[in-house]
């Protein structure tokens, strides 16, 4: 027996899908730990093709709060700030450290 969904929530949840901004993949730059502390991680875009996309969701969404994943599917809960005086750079600060390396590649999701 299958689940009826009407015209009016299918259209909803067309439009809900269409709001949400894509994921965005950037390449982690240089990790930043103290111990039992925050971790920062300056990243910026993954590929050169997603340049201009990052550099102007970077300037809308600074400040924003986000999910990053990683390659193994592990996510944390972080803000991300765009740094003025580095073109296309971004800086990601999470509440706990985490074991991201430099040239990792990260998913992330604005919240």
């Amino acid at each position: 027996m299958g689940m009826t969904i009407t015209r009016r929530l299918f259209l909803f949840g067309w439009l809900v899908q269409a709001r949400r901004p894509a994921p965005l993949q950037v390449e982690v730059m240089e990790v930043f730990l103290v111990k039992d502390g925050p971790c920062a991680l300056l990243v910026h875009h993954a590929d050169e093709a997603s340049r201009n996309d990052f550099g102007r969701w970077l300037r809308a969404n600074t400040g924003s709060r986000i999910t990053c994943r990683q390659v193994d599917g592990k996510r944390m809960e972080c803000t991300i700030f765009r740094v003025s005086l580095c073109f296309g750079r971004g800086l990601i600060v999470a509440r706990t450290p985490n074991m991201v390396r430099p040239k990792e590649i990260l998913t992330i999701f604005h919240l």
